[in-house]
């Protein structure tokens, strides 16, 4: 799971640790030849995303609620 740091930052390397097994795991059924360039490519694509989801302003459950009032 990740862990979020004071006021909200992000442990990048924590994040990528995380998903590291299942991104060799996923890596077994490239060539040996793009396994170095798929794996940054993985990496870099959860980043953005993580950047992404981040910064998605979307409300809470119990706004939602008041707001559907």
């Amino acid at each position: 799971m990740v862990k979020l740091q004071s006021k909200q930052e992000l442990n990048y390397e924590e994040i990528i640790r995380d998903f590291n097994q299942k991104i060799k795991k996923i890596l077994k059924n490239t060539s040996v030849q793009e396994r170095d360039d798929l794996e940054q490519e993985i990496k870099l694509k959860i980043l953005e995303k993580i950047d992404l989801l981040n910064n998605i302003n979307c409300p809470g459950f119990f706004d939602y609620i008041n707001n559907k009032k």
